[in-house]
């Protein structure tokens, strides 16, 4: 049996993105043939995924370009939201890069005008990407660009003296700017450019600048800057424009307007129009049911977290507050009852309570120590339990910390499983 929602027949499964599968859907009326990604409203509130989507919806229907994919409309049930995106028949780019391994220097140099057309738009609308990367180049039916997947965009606030920084880090490791793993913001824009720099290497060699199977050695090489020279033909004037985009002082990297001026991307170069509408924010809260589950680990946190490095350390000599953290397949349920007890066994007492799974402690006479505990989603049944100090002696802290991890000991999954 066909669903239909609202104006439009689902037929089959195209694939699964970042919060939904995603549908092949016909117009009832029009016979027009769309693609729909279905979120479900349960997922979407947990975590941060209720912005996230609120962006995607607010920048996809502000952007008319030809080369990014057209957001038509949004629909809502009880469980579910449907974005009607324009379907996009091509496939990745990826998909093409693996397919001839190297591309000519005409072929890479189509794509890439195409891309950063689409990146300039947006960069005069004050709205950066940030999650540029190969499987988010899409090719239409006549090999033409699109580029999709906008939820972990972010809009800038403009003003005459300055644009903000974003302080979130988002999108995938091996293209993102040496800067994103700093702790001083970054300029969207600027970081956007560096991922048109990786995307432009992959298609002139077949693979990325930066791979390792060890995400830590991964992102010391993003930060070095260093990547293996390019061996096969291309043009000293291509490989110029690589070496001003790769460039890991922000300050020092070439701009989009200045990659327009250079003379292997201006050949045959020319700039498509686009449109500009105004943005109408949907009132996506008044739609979804509350939920009391534990929010899932965004992909930085996670990285923060794994093979136990913490990223800031490649940047501070020092961090400000020890963090301790354990990893369980205990519900979380019996995890926040187990913490509870422990902390009145060391003097502590609840001290507020923003939600089910996240837990501040202060101790209940001097000196003062204030404890907090908070449990994050890794994978279905796969949880992280993280404690930090908001305030108080390193000291005290560590010996409360060290206290309950004894505890709790029976809960922890031992990392060799």
């Amino acid at each position: 049996m066909i669903k239909r929602v609202g104006n439009y027949e689902l037929r089959e499964l195209l694939g699964e993105g970042s919060y939904g599968k995603v549908r092949l859907a016909e117009n009832i009326a029009s016979k027009k043939l769309y693609a729909i990604k279905v979120l479900d409203k349960a997922k979407i509130k947990q975590d941060n995924l209720i912005e996230n989507l609120r962006q995607e919806i607010q920048i996809m229907k502000h952007i008319n370009h030809p080369n990014v994919v057209k957001l038509h409309e949004v629909l809502s049930s009880h469980s579910k939201i449907y974005l009607v995106l324009e379907l996009v028949t091509g496939g990745e780019l990826l998909n093409k890069v693996k397919e001839k391994g190297i591309l000519s220097e005409e072929e890479a140099r189509f794509y890439f005008q195409q891309i950063i057309s689409a990146v300039s738009f947006c960069e005069k609308q004050h709205v950066a990407h940030r999650d540029l990367k190969l499987e988010n180049v899409l090719l239409d039916e006549d090999g033409k660009v699109k580029i999709s997947d906008f939820g972990l965009s972010g809009l800038f606030k403009f003003d005459s003296t300055s644009i903000s920084l974003m302080h979130t880090t988002c999108g995938t490791v091996n293209y993102l700017a040496p800067e994103v793993f700093g702790n001083q913001g970054y300029d969207g824009h600027v970081a956007d450019i560096w991922s048109c720099g990786v995307i432009l290497y992959a298609l002139f060699t077949g693979r990325l600048p930066f791979e390792d199977d060890s995400i830590s050695r991964l992102i010391e090489k993003i930060v070095s800057g260093k990547f293996d020279p390019i061996t096969a033909s291309i043009s000293a004037s291509a490989i110029d424009l690589l070496e001003k985009i790769l460039v890991i002082d922000p300050r020092m990297r070439i701009s989009i307007l200045n990659i327009k001026k250079h003379p292997w991307f201006s050949t045959n170069y020319i700039e498509p129009l686009g449109e500009f509408n105004e943005i109408k924010s949907p009132n996506l809260d008044g739609q979804l049911d509350s939920l009391d589950t534990p929010r899932v680990m965004n992909a930085f946190e996670l990285i923060n977290f794994s093979a136990g490095m913490i990223i800031n350390k490649l940047f501070d000599n020092e961090l400000p507050n020890f963090i301790s953290h354990f990893v369980t397949k205990e519900c979380p349920d019996t995890v926040v009852e187990r913490i509870k007890r422990a902390m009145e066994g060391i003097n502590c007492k609840e001290k507020q309570k923003e939600n089910k799974f996240l837990m501040v402690f202060e101790s209940k006479s001097p000196p003062i120590l204030c404890v907090e505990a908070e449990i994050l989603n890794l994978l279905p049944e796969l949880y992280l339990v993280v404690f930090s100090r908001v305030n108080g002696g390193l000291q005290a802290y560590r010996r409360v910390v060290n206290n309950m991890l004894n505890n709790l000991e029976d809960l922890v999954v031992d990392q060799n499983e």
